[in-house]
């Protein structure tokens, strides 16, 4: 039985202890004489003010946004020399020194340049501070909000699928989807062993007990901009983040607003050839909506949208049903110091889908033969699935704490709580179901679930972080940083110890960490960035206990646990050389560790199949490398291109360990000993004129498992059994943007994912029937009917395209969608 009253007074505790630190650390408001900066920024094209334009006091919290005249005002300016800095999506960003009197107000005027989106981005993530695009050592892809609101209620795998060097796979519906950048990890159910971290407003919404991302179910209505971080960084962000990172940042207004919107569409029909009985006669239709209200009023700004999502789902059983709200608020202490509040509660009731239908066939002495049906691809595999159904409850409260202590130092503290909820019915009914009915007498059952069968794992995270930012001299900008965070799960799914179906098991996690950085202005044009960061993660039990699924016998087992507590150093070196002002060539060593989850280490029931834990699992290492350069070539072409190598050590992967045709599936997680991926990426931006936008974007990838042996009957099927399972050849992107008038614009974009080389469960030598080997193309037509509203309208997949994301599911087919969008 959960200790609720326990878990409340902690959450007392901690929100106390924040306030009592906010009170204490802030210092008293000093009143004087400021003063005002009033200016107006223009297009240098046609002298037009510019909308939107973000005006910032270097160095302080003070800043605005200009109004549709381009026009801004900032007030309480302390009197003196200021740095003030312009920066908006498409346009060259600008600096400026202006003097600021005692009660007076000045003025400067700012004059943009336009240039293309990829020249004009601001990255945080790759150094946790502020960069321009020809800085970054490291490569880093930016989504903006005008990208992000593209088509209505966007979720965060929408935003990012084109992204290069990004692949999603996404099962049907609410089901499991996993996102990899780089090859960094094969598709799981769950998103078990996810190696991208991701984050919200710098708090992370990993699942904590999986690792995984439920990429379909984070709502980008209330987004700002997304930034996608690639390659080894553990260094600033700890076990996870071998592949790369996600960041999301959630949007406040600077001014009082209302915005709503409704979207609703239709999934097409299936082509002719399709006999599912979920689709005879039936159109399923989704809509979504949201509203919201925010403002800025003298030093509070906050923002607050609800959004609801209801599907009929394109599969059966696929469904979904999504209430969300979150919350921002951002306190201004004074100047030089502020109070930042995120939080979010999501809601999602939902069907748990299968695979598409087959038939089963034993061939003597113990071959068993999966036959799909491919005419039937939206039903599911058996109607014992169709009632099975997911509730899902996420939930973070984030404060943070920041102080600009002075012109050189600043100071970040945050701490924050999240809540994760997440349960399967399987069987609603009075009596038990089984499938397949026959021959399942003569090997066991694929899917044997007694009345009112369930799993369920109810997560706590509890975590604090403190990070320090130096600017000792014009050569060295230090950053320090402790974080750590206590995991509380309690498991049908994940426990230590063996229960019976529906009892709950306990464990406990615990991480700490502790991070340094060093940027090093090596010289006028060359920049190092030297961080290390060191980890320890460890678990609450010692030994494991559970039945043997993989034997006839099924036979209980107890074994220690060998690596219950794991550390790591990572460090990394980048460095950044500014041949030109249009010009960076940059490159990278680091080392990347990830501790494995509560859920690779006691894994017992997955839903479609039963898994054993593995008590010797182990941490997984990355060593890696990568060279780039961007290149603007004028305000009109830029192009970014990479190159990178990753070394895996003790690779955590899942394998089948079945041996016995009983249960034809039965896998662990166990250490691969080495595997090697490396690849090209490329991403071209171009904006021959005002009309016209085209982006480009291509990666290549070679998944090598080093350590391949032969003797797993499953990965020995494959038609290259040493290529890492899911890992796709290429991928590409495209996408032409025509602003066909001042209110009118109709954007286009594809994107092309090569054919599967190797897959966990379905495996035979031709590729048959694997996933990847598409190309998926969208229109979008967006009308700006006022300055308050606007109308789009969207078709999605054009060419009703038949492919999957991952085996057996299949994806879905051609959509149609109409939205609106208010905002006052």
């Amino acid at each position: 039985m959960e200790q609720q009253q326990a878990k409340g007074s902690f959450l007392m505790r901690l929100v106390l202890s924040v306030s009592f630190l906010s009170t204490t650390l802030a210092p008293l408001t000093m009143y004087g004489a400021d003063g005002m900066l009033k200016g107006r920024v223009t297009d240098k094209t046609d002298g037009e003010g510019v909308v939107g334009a973000s005006v910032v006091i270097t160095g302080t919290n003070i800043g605005t946004a200009t109004d549709i005249n381009g026009n801004f005002v900032i007030k309480n300016v302390p009197a003196k020399q200021q740095k003030v800095s312009v920066s908006i999506v498409g346009y060259a960003p600008a600096t400026q020194i202006v003097n600021v009197g005692d009660g007076q107000t000045a003025n400067v005027n700012f004059t943009l340049g336009q240039t293309t989106i990829m020249a004009s981005e601001v990255v945080v993530g790759a150094a946790l501070y502020k960069q321009d695009r020809l800085s970054v050592p490291v490569t880093t892809n930016v989504v903006s909000k005008e990208q992000i609101r593209q088509e209505p209620n966007p979720s965060l795998d929408q935003v990012i699928e084109n992204v290069p060097g990004v692949t999603i796979n996404r099962s049907s519906g609410y089901s499991a989807s996993a996102l990899q950048i780089r090859g960094s990890n094969t598709f799981q159910g769950g998103g078990i062993g996810t190696r991208v971290n991701a984050f919200y407003d710098g708090f992370p919404i990993n699942t904590p007990e999986t690792g995984g991302v439920l990429w379909t179910n984070i709502n980008m209505n209330a987004a700002e901009r997304v930034e996608i971080v690639k390659g080894a960084a553990s260094t600033l962000y700890g076990s996870g983040a071998m592949g790369g990172v996600v960041n999301v940042y959630g949007s406040l207004p600077d001014k009082f607003e209302v915005k709503a919107g409704v979207s609703g569409g239709f999934y097409d029909a299936p082509p002719s050839g399709d006999n599912s009985l979920y689709r005879k006669d039936y159109t399923p239709w989704f809509w979504n909506s949201y509203v919201g209200v925010g403002n800025k009023n003298g030093d509070v700004n906050y923002s607050l949208l609800y959004t609801h999502s209801d599907n009929d789902g394109y599969r059966k059983n696929s469904q979904t049903l999504l209430n969300d709200v979150k919350f921002k608020l951002r306190y201004n202490i004074d100047s030089k110091q502020y109070l930042q509040l995120t939080s979010f509660y999501s809601e999602t009731t939902a069907g748990y889908v299968s695979t598409w239908p087959y038939v089963i066939s034993f061939i003597p002495p113990s071959t068993i033969k999966y036959t799909p049906d491919l005419t039937r691809a939206y039903d599911l595999a058996d109607p014992v699935y169709n009632d099975d159904t997911v509730t899902r409850t996420d939930a973070l409260v984030g404060l943070n704490y920041v102080n600009l202590l002075s012109d050189k130092l600043s100071l970040d503290a945050r701490v924050y709580y999240t809540r994760n909820q997440y349960r399967i019915d399987y069987n609603p009914t009075a009596l038990g179901q089984n499938f397949p009915s026959t021959p399942g007498p003569l090997f066991g059952f694929v899917y044997h679930r007694a009345s009112g069968a369930f799993n369920e794992n109810k997560t706590d995270r509890y975590g604090a972080g403190v990070k320090l930012d130096w600017r000792v001299n014009d050569s060295h900008r230090l950053l320090f940083g402790v974080d750590g965070n206590i995991v509380d799960l309690a498991s049908t799914q994940y426990a230590p110890v063996a229960t019976a179906a529906g009892v709950f098991g306990n464990v406990q996690e615990k991480n700490a960490a502790l991070f340094v950085q060093d940027e090093w202005t090596m010289a006028d044009k060359l920049t190092a960035l030297l961080s290390v960061r060191y980890d320890s993660s460890s678990v609450d039990a010692s030994n494991v206990s559970y039945i043997d699924y993989s034997t006839m016998a099924n036979l209980p087992k107890t074994e220690a646990i060998l690596n219950k507590s794991v550390d790591a150093i990572s460090p990394r070196i980048a460095l950044n050389y500014k041949a030109e002002d249009d010009l960076s060539f940059r490159g990278s060593w680091g080392k990347s560790f990830r501790a494995p989850t509560l859920a690779e280490r006691f894994v017992r029931d997955a839903g479609l199949f039963m898994g054993n834990p593995n008590p010797a699992l182990d941490k997984e290492t990355m060593t890696a490398y990568e060279v780039g350069m961007f290149k603007q070539f004028s305000d009109k072409v830029s192009l970014d291109v990479s190159a990178y190598l990753n070394d895996y050590d003790n690779l955590i992967e899942s394998a089948n360990i079945s041996k016995t045709f009983a249960r034809p599936v039965v896998f662990h997680y166990e250490n691969i000993a080495k595997a090697r991926i490396w690849g090209i990426e490329t991403n071209l931006n171009i904006r021959p004129n005002d009309s016209w936008s085209f982006n480009v974007g291509y990666a290549y990838m070679n998944a090598i498992n080093k350590s391949y042996k032969a003797g797993n009957a499953t990965l020995d099927a494959n038609p290259d059994p040493r290529w890492l399972t899911y890992r796709p050849e290429h991928t590409g992107s495209a996408s032409a943007t025509w602003n066909a008038t001042k209110d009118l614009s109709l954007t286009t974009n594809a994107r092309y994912v090569s054919k599967y080389k190797s897959v966990n469960t379905y495996t035979n030598p031709t590729g048959t029937n694997y996933p990847g080997g598409f190309i998926v193309t969208n229109a979008i037509a967006k009308y700006k009917v006022s300055q308050n509203v606007s109308v789009s309208l969207i078709c999605n997949n054009i060419g009703n395209v038949q492919y999957e994301e991952a085996e057996w599911f299949r994806a879905p087919g051609r959509s149609y969608l109409a939205g609106i969008d208010l905002k006052y």
